[in-house]
Parts: structure tokens; sequence; C-alpha cells
């Protein structure tokens, strides 16, 4: 827990300190020792936990976060998948690009891409459901809920070339 919050605390100020508004969130980022497992690459799980970290930085530098707590809505992942690419070692310099790219149905589709230079090393997408409260308490948004929510989050996907081919 401490390590989350070392981890957390700085990426979450300064996307609080920051005013630019902007719809795609880049991070950049080092490999620590800490975050190595016996083959001394990154852990799968610290995938998952930078790439939320991520997440959290694009929902407060877009406004995401201060409108849905403003509407009492709250985003809850449904869904996520990392596919792993590429590894990553010791000291190794990346860039987190995370950005919301569409909507499924009732739930908002935010995808984040680990790249060395431009080369793709993970990708993760996740898919949000929205809860918001009701008379009743809180209860799963809609379709058209979920897109008047977060329509104005959403911009075009991140250029890449079919990363699975080479």
């Amino acid at each position: 827990m401490i390590r989350y919050l070392a981890r957390s605390a700085p990426v979450f100020l300064r996307a609080l300190a920051s005013r630019e508004r902007t719809l795609v969130s880049v991070l950049e980022r080092r490999v620590h020792v800490s975050e190595l497992d016996l083959n001394l690459h990154v852990n799968q799980a610290v995938y998952a936990q930078v790439m939320e970290l991520s997440r959290a930085d694009w929902a407060l530098r877009s406004g995401a976060w201060l409108s849905w707590r403003k509407n009492r809505i709250w985003p809850v992942v449904a869904e996520q998948r990392i596919v792993y690419r590429r590894e990553l070692v010791l000291g190794q310099r990346y860039r987190l690009d995370t950005r919301a790219v569409g909507f499924d149905g009732r739930l908002m589709c935010v995808v984040t891409h680990l790249c060395v230079g431009d080369r793709v090393h993970a990708r993760n997408d996740t898919r949000f459901i929205f809860t918001g409260r009701r008379a009743e308490g809180r209860s799963v948004l809609d379709a058209a809920e979920v897109e008047a929510a977060g329509k104005a989050f959403v911009t075009a996907p991140l250029a890449v070339t079919d990363w699975k081919v080479d």
C-alpha cells in the first residue's frame, strides 16, 4: 500500500495542479528495481498498476473526473485486457498514452499503449461501466446516459502500426 501511494501521489498531484485540459494523458516513466520479477523483467502486475495510474491521470487532466463527481457518477472497471508484446527491463524509459476512444453499449472504452520510442510494448483495453445515484440507491447508467456523461472526453485512438506483426 505504501509503495502504491508513493507511486500514485506525484501523478495525482501533477494532474490536479495542471491547468491544461487534454483528452490524452501521456506519462513518462522509468523501470525501477521494485517493479522487476525473478527474470529481471517488469512484473505483469506492475503493467496493470502503471496503466491504472495513467487512466487516473487521464480522468483528472481531461476534466472527466470532476464532471463525473459533479454529476454523482462513478466509473467502475467492468472489463480489462492487457496484451504484452515486448519486455521492459531495469532503467528503461517508457511512455504511457491513455485516451477514451468510444463506447460499447453501456461501456466506455479507454485504451492505454505502453511504448518505448515508437514501439508498442503493451496495450490495455479497459471498459468502464458507470453507476449513479437514484432515489433507490446506486444503479447502472444506460447506454444513452453513459454516452452523455463521456462523449466530451472521447478522442481518436492512437495511430499505431499493426503491432502484432512487427
